[in-house]
């Protein structure tokens, strides 16, 4: 069962580890000589989005990595994301990087990313340039003092250089250094201040993009339909009705989707934890006699890989499947019939029989569409055989969701 568990484990996060992913986005490159170029973008992760733009051009096949040194700079083609090749220059650092252009106004706003660390350039238009870094001040408190004087001296430069709100160092000190703050606080200023530099052009940052991995959360309610069968008596060291049982049940799911862009739009995996009170009545008696239900609680874990047929869409249809692990408690059948012997033959009462807890492992397939935040979706699942208690015999499930997008 745990190889099972680490096969599809390693299955899902399969795309994460692939070197050859791709993004590709419409955009265009500014050349040395100033001339527009356009085609399409694969759009990396931060790391190697600042080292190289791989760029197709329209008509062309194949993309050429293009380094600071080549272009001017590349953005994607709705304005949204925009890199210029600067000089990164951090004290006893200098290198030609493409920086994140922020904001484009009386004070210009770059992000830089370098050792796996933001640093954002302030630029005024005479071209002088303060970069702080985003030092998490809690993270590491053996360097706590040093990050503090660092921060301290990085926002009185600032401060200077938009001297024109007093304001400014107060607010640098007590916020968090994120591009969305960062990118409020310059875009604010120039809008008061920097009239006279012409429009405040600012180019939305949009980390989604770039990412690998994009996760959405969903919470959602249905119902099941499950059939359960009690084992027959069989021989002296036992006590069991053979009965059957069968109805509906609600259920209560919560889970994660994760889609990898980067290797497949049409990819998703699922995690996903699901409660169901089963509480039914007898469908076939072995006994006739008492008036036999069946009750357990159950907690299904389930992991799997789908399909996505329109992923752009705001209808979205899929296919599900993978394994389905299941752990059932306070498995009982109240007033039934059953045998059990008594030391000498077997005989026959009414009473309660209850079995132990269980885990059992399965598989399960589904299908269902998303419509906006709205998820419906059908299931059929089948647990593996039983040995000391109640055997299910197949499930099948209705949900709606609510997807957190």
């Amino acid at each position: 069962m745990k190889k099972v568990i680490v096969f599809l484990l390693s299955l899902a996060t399969l795309p994460m580890q692939l070197a050859a992913q791709v993004n590709p986005q419409k955009g265009n490159i500014i050349t040395n000589g100033n001339d527009t170029v356009h085609g399409v973008i694969d759009y990396l992760s931060d790391a190697r989005n600042v080292k190289e733009c791989l760029f197709q051009r329209n008509g062309e096949s194949g993309y050429r990595s293009l380094s600071p040194a080549d272009i001017k700079g590349y953005r994607l083609a709705d304005n949204s994301i925009c890199y210029v090749s600067r000089l990164f220059n951090n004290g006893d650092r200098q290198e030609l990087l493409f920086a994140e252009f922020l904001i484009q106004g009386g004070v210009s706003l770059y992000r830089y990313y370098y050792d796996d660390t933001n640093y954002y350039g302030f630029v005024d238009v005479d071209g002088n340039e303060v970069i702080i870094r985003d030092d998490k001040l809690n993270s590491d408190l053996s360097t706590y003092n040093k990050k503090l004087q660092d921060r301290r001296l990085k926002v009185q430069e600032v401060n200077v250089l938009m001297s024109r709100d007093n304001t400014i160092a107060d607010r640098l000190w007590k916020m968090d250094l994120t591009t969305d703050n960062l990118t409020k606080l310059v875009k604010q200023y120039d809008e008061r201040y920097c009239t006279d530099a012409g429009d405040c052009i600012v180019f939305h940052y949009d980390r989604k993009k770039a990412s690998a991995v994009s996760r959405r959360f969903y919470v959602g309610a249905g119902s099941g339909f499950a059939s359960y069968e009690a084992p027959h008596y069989s021989d002296h060291l036992s006590s069991y009705s053979g009965n059957s049982y069968s109805g509906t049940a609600p259920m209560f799911l919560v889970g994660t989707d994760f889609m990898f862009p980067r290797f497949s739009r049409y990819l998703m995996a699922q995690l996903e934890l699901c409660y169901t009170p089963h509480r039914y009545n007898a469908s076939k008696e072995m006994l006739e006699g008492g008036n036999p239900k069946m009750s357990t609680d159950e907690l299904a874990a389930r992991i799997g890989l789908g399909y996505v047929f329109c992923p752009d869409s705001r209808v979205r249809p899929f296919i599900m499947g993978g394994l389905h692990m299941a752990w059932n408690t306070g498995i009982k059948e109240k007033d039934v019939r059953f045998k059990y012997y008594d030391g000498q033959a077997a005989q026959e009462k009414t009473g309660d029989l209850v079995y132990d807890s269980e885990t059992r492992l399965g598989i399960y397939l589904g299908a269902g569409v998303d419509i906006g935040h709205i998820r419906v979706s059908t299931m059929w699942k089948k647990a593996g055989s039983n040995f000391n208690g109640l055997d299910e015999k197949g499930c099948g499930m209705l949900t709606v969701a609510y997807l957190f997008i």
